[in-house]
């Protein structure tokens, strides 16, 4: 028997909003639980990157870069740049901001996000009973 589109594993957005210091490094983002395939993932700034040398992120578990060298060096707040490598989370881990920095740009804020599935065990079928309730 198929399962009802209700009881199917959908992806959904996870999100955390980080403030990302002024010099590189590494910010944690979101926690994502094992068996979780990321379809992908970006950054949305919501305060301006001034105009400096260099302002990129890297958006990563680790393991798996979904999202590379997304350029925000003279970025306008709000704006949204996403990568699409997937990749699959084995264990509990957390979707990290990696920035590389030259200059001076002050901390920005903004939001990780991720666009991901569970593929876990999909959601128990009806039981004989219900089957029979529903026919």
């Amino acid at each position: 028997m198929a399962l009802v589109q209700s009881l199917r594993n959908h992806a959904y957005k996870i999100e955390k909003f980080v403030s990302l210091p002024a010099t590189s490094g590494t910010t944690v983002g979101v926690s994502v639980p094992a068996g979780t395939l990321v379809l992908a993932a970006g950054f949305q700034n919501t305060t301006t990157v001034p105009d400096i040398t260099t302002y990129t992120m890297n958006i990563t578990d680790g393991t798996t870069t979904f999202a590379s060298a997304l350029n925000f060096d003279n970025t306008a707040a709000n704006s949204i740049k996403a990568g699409t490598t997937a990749g699959l989370i084995t264990v509990a881990d957390t979707i990290d901001v990696v920035t590389t920095i030259s200059g001076a740009p002050g901390v920005i804020a903004g939001r990780v996000w991720a666009i991901v599935v569970d593929v876990n065990k999909a959601a128990d079928a009806a039981s004989a009973a219900d089957r029979e309730q529903l026919a």
